[in-house]
């Protein structure tokens, strides 16, 4: 009698067991198939919003063309542009894209041309960060880490510095590929770069600064003694059809404008914008367009940055 009762538990014991062990695998079949699912969503998914930030950026080459053909070559804070797309439904989620005009900041590119340093730029640079109350002497600083040599100026840094940093990194002495690489050079805090970045943009040197679009800080980056009332009055106003208009205002400001050069009235660079949710994920997309000579060019993607 005890023999069969003992026989009885472990037959409940070997049928439980295989009930759990049929469980797990089931339950294993059911998480590959779910990771599968998912695998492949997310793959079409991300197809999908590749193909939305296509069509945006073709939007936007279309866009500065048009402003081209109706503006010639002059932009305004308020041309078509600057509109953008608002947040519009598509299966799935929802997708929105503007434009910015790169051509209202300071480029930082512009302080070292073929590696030497351009003495008019890096003070323009100088007169920004006073402008944002921070250190002057993070202009110098960024030259030493743009230009050629390896020789530091009175307030730059060269290799000596960067060397002893933690970790250890040398001036780059080349132009930047994205602003954000201000972020390397001696002084510039989280919080610096934070005040400074809507303010400059690396693209290729030789640009010009667009009086038309430039913020206050920028205004006043362009001329020694411009107040920051008057920069953001003619921020706010800014319709100049030539520079020499721009010129003209100052003049009855009192102010000096000695330098035109790197100073117009037109842009260059624009920066593309796309914003795509897709089943509550959202991945963002920039493209950065050059336009000169009447041909609109696309010289930098990238995705997951604004």
């Amino acid at each position: 009698m005890k023999a069969a009762k003992r026989q009885r538990g472990v037959a409940l014991l070997s049928a439980l067991l295989v009930v759990a062990l049929a469980t797990v695998l089931v339950a294993g079949i059911l998480d590959d198939g779910e990771r599968g699912l998912a695998r492949t969503r997310n793959l079409v998914r991300s197809e999908q919003a590749d193909a939305l930030a296509a069509g945006l950026e073709e939007w936007a080459l279309q866009v500065l063309l048009q402003d081209l053909a109706s503006d010639g070559r002059r932009d305004y804070r308020d041309d078509a542009w600057s509109t953008g797309i608002p947040p519009t439904d598509v299966p799935g989620g929802k997708v929105a894209g503007h434009l910015t005009d790169l051509g209202g900041r300071f480029n930082l590119n512009n302080l070292a041309r073929n590696g030497v340093r351009v003495p008019l730029e890096a003070e323009r640079f100088a007169r920004l960060l006073r402008a944002l109350k921070l250190d002057p002497a993070i202009a110098e600083a960024t030259v030493d880490y743009l230009d050629a040599d390896i020789d530091r100026a009175l307030d730059g840094a060269e290799d000596q510095h960067y060397l002893l940093q933690d970790p250890p990194r040398r001036a780059a002495n080349r132009a930047m590929a994205h602003a954000s690489e201000l972020r390397l050079v001696r002084g510039v805090t989280r919080d610096v770069w934070t005040k400074l970045a809507p303010y400059v943009v690396a693209v290729p040197a030789g640009t010009s600064i667009n009086v038309n679009t430039a913020a206050a800080p920028v205004l006043m980056a362009l001329a020694e003694g411009l107040s920051e009332p008057d920069a953001r009055r003619m921020a706010e106003s800014a319709r100049y059809e030539q520079v020499g208009g721009f010129a003209a205002e100052l003049e009855q400001l009192g102010v000096v404008f000695a330098a035109t050069t790197g100073v117009d009235v037109a842009s260059d660079y624009f920066l593309a914008r796309a914003e795509v949710v897709l089943d509550g994920i959202p991945i963002a997309y920039s493209s950065v367009i050059e336009r000169r000579d009447g041909r609109l060019r696309v010289v930098e993607r990238a995705r997951g940055a604004l």
